[in-house]
């Protein structure tokens, strides 16, 4: 018995958006360049993306100005991309990446930490460019959406050697992490790539116990899903002319169905997805009454993104 599992796979980008430098002895932007990337939550490579923080000095006595990054709002002690995004992300700076720059504390700016940036004289040297790489860690499992992370940026500034201030707070908003998720769903059969299977019954007997196999299907999906069954034949016949016909039942994933029936799952939550397996069983009785030959068919399981949502973590018929 052959079959295939259809599967469409989407992307996720990625955007830090332009902020708004408040008033104190400097102010912060995001610097947008059109920026995106690929990200996959099925995937196993991290994602390393460089971005671009404007700095403009507000105060012309202010020489240099030592700043950090922070999320303002961690879960559970980690980073997260708004409410329901990814965990666990972070922010390097790529002039010094072992000097912590990003937090998820109460941290202030000090002698060891912070990315610290030097002003030239004159109003031409108000403007000061800084490169940071955003991490993104592989495997994390995000539904469709759009995740929308401000950070805190909290700095002094130095005129010369000396502090010009207390530390300041730009508020979360100015600078900040944008995360989409679109509709994602792929399967597959076995092992990734691979959309075609086959069970083979061996040699059934009407004496003997009623014979089963089954193939293990795995679907992956950012939103909730429906899994349709269709059959070549509706029976196993040794050719398309055949008038014998070997009845089979399916269960797929536990569940029993039928050419026509449809699952509804909602999104996967591993990130190795859910396994769907296909069962066919053959029962004695079936066996006897028919005469001997090779027979087959064909089973064609179809996974389709679906727009409402189900129950959750499972699935049903």
């Amino acid at each position: 018995m052959k079959f295939a599992a259809l599967s469409c796979a989407a992307v996720v980008a990625f955007a830090v958006v332009p902020g708004i430098a408040q008033a104190g002895c400097a102010g912060f932007e995001s610097v947008s360049t059109g920026m995106s990337v690929e990200y996959d939550p099925f995937s196993g490579a991290p994602i390393s993306r460089p971005f671009e923080i404007r700095v403009r000095r507000l105060d012309p006595s202010a020489t240099a100005v030592r700043f950090l990054l922070v999320d303002p709002d961690p879960q559970g002690g980690q980073s997260r991309f708004g409410a329901g995004g990814p965990r666990g992300y972070d922010v390097d700076w790529a002039r010094d990446s072992s000097r912590p720059v990003f937090f998820r504390g109460a941290e202030q700016p000090n002698n060891t930490n912070g990315a610290l940036v030097s002003f030239k004289p004159g109003p031409s040297g108000d403007v000061v460019t800084e490169t940071f790489r955003l991490q993104v860690p592989a495997g994390r499992p995000v539904a469709a959406g759009d995740y929308y992370e401000p950070l805190e940026v909290r700095y002094v500034c130095y005129s010369g050697d000396e502090r010009l201030d207390a530390p300041e707070v730009q508020q979360a908003g100015r600078v900040a992490l944008d995360l989409a998720t679109p509709d994602m769903i792929s399967a597959y059969i076995g092992s990734v790539g691979i959309r075609r299977g086959e069970i083979n019954l061996g040699t059934l007997s009407a004496d003997g116990p009623a014979a089963s196999g089954q193939v293990m299907i795995t679907a992956q999906a950012t939103s909730p899903y429906e899994v349709s069954i269709a059959s070549k034949r509706g029976v196993m016949r040794r050719s398309d002319v055949d008038t014998a016909g070997l009845r089979y039942s399916m269960r797929l994933g536990g569940l029993p169905v039928q050419p026509g029936s449809t699952l509804v799952c909602d999104r996967t939550q591993d990130p190795g997805g859910r396994g769907h397996p296909l069962q066919v069983t053959v029962r004695p009785e079936d066996i006897a009454s028919q005469p001997a030959g090779a027979y087959s068919d064909t089973v064609t399981v179809t996974f389709a993104p679906r727009l409402s949502a189900t129950v959750s973590d499972s699935c049903s018929v």
